[in-house]
């Protein structure tokens, strides 16, 4: 599979996994990203600078300089030298053009195991994460995880948008102890419910995502983590085992990625005990 990755060099902006270190200038045309994407070609921008272009030159010489004397090199070398020519000439979209072209025939697309889109307008670009691991975008030294199906949009000459804050948590309050009616089976394999989980709301952002953790369940194993994703600010939870749990929010903005998780918040819930009463002697007692 190969990646649908339009890189916008003049910007200074680098996509590669988010288990590798990212790279101070993109692969141009049909080059190999790190992780094995590749990218089919930047859309330059009118007013590339010169030194974008030389820098893209220097590139390119070094892969002519290593490669073996074939019939791909003295192609290379040809486009090589048109960029040189285009540089010469104050022509710097140009000669990054042709320099890119050199740098892709000793650069042949390979395999990829994630796709990026980067797609530009104007002065904006935006990155969207679509299959495959997280991946880390750069810009102006300014780094952002993005997970499958986040975007962030970068402005030409500025950072990386701030991420937004993290979400502040409403209730239930912090260890509180939650006594519930079973909503189904008994014993130790009942399951409480319902408990409805809340947050305050955080600019920019336009889902949440929810995680609660068993930290102690009585009577068995802690089930499985329960996760969720939420456009609103509230979530009432499946029922659950008796036992002590902790949750989570994380904010994600389309336009500054994920906040850091909330601050952890713990309950407990509790059977609600059953109501006895005794006939005696002399009337009924509880």
């Amino acid at each position: 599979m190969k990646a649908a990755l339009w890189l916008s060099a003049w910007m200074g902006l680098s996509v590669v996994p988010s288990t590798a270190p990212a790279v101070g200038r993109e692969p141009p045309e049909g080059a190999p990203l790190p992780g094995g994407a590749t990218a089919p070609g930047p859309r330059k921008a009118p007013g590339t600078e010169p030194q974008t272009a030389l820098k893209a030159l220097e590139m390119s010489r070094a892969a002519v300089k290593a490669a073996p004397d074939d019939a791909r090199r003295r192609e290379a070398e040809v486009r090589l030298k048109d960029a040189e020519e285009h540089y010469q000439a104050a022509r710097y979209a140009d000669a990054l053009h042709k320099a890119d072209e050199a740098w892709a025939l000793l650069n042949p697309p390979q395999p990829s195991n994630f796709t990026v889109e980067v797609d530009h307008d104007g002065g904006t670009t935006t990155v969207t994460h679509r299959q495959g691991p997280p991946v880390t975008v750069e810009a102006q030294h300014a780094t952002r995880v993005l997970a499958k199906g986040e975007s962030v949009r970068v402005q030409q000459g500025t950072v990386l948008p701030e991420p937004p804050g993290a979400p502040q948590l409403a209730q239930p309050a912090d260890k509180a102890r939650l006594t519930l009616k079973a909503s189904s089976g008994t014993g130790s394999g009942a399951l409480l419910g319902p408990v409805t989980l809340a947050w305050a709301a955080v600019a920019g952002a336009t889902r949440y995502e929810v995680e609660v953790v068993a930290e102690g369940v009585e009577g068995g194993a802690a089930p499985a983590p329960v996760r969720s994703v939420q456009a609103a600010r509230q979530w009432t939870l499946p029922p659950l085992p008796a036992g002590r749990y902790r949750w989570t929010v994380t904010a994600v903005s389309p336009e500054q990625g994920r906040s850091l998780p909330s601050q952890p918040r713990r309950f407990e819930l509790a059977a609600e005990s059953l109501e006895l009463n005794v006939k005696v002697k002399d009337g009924w007692q509880k």
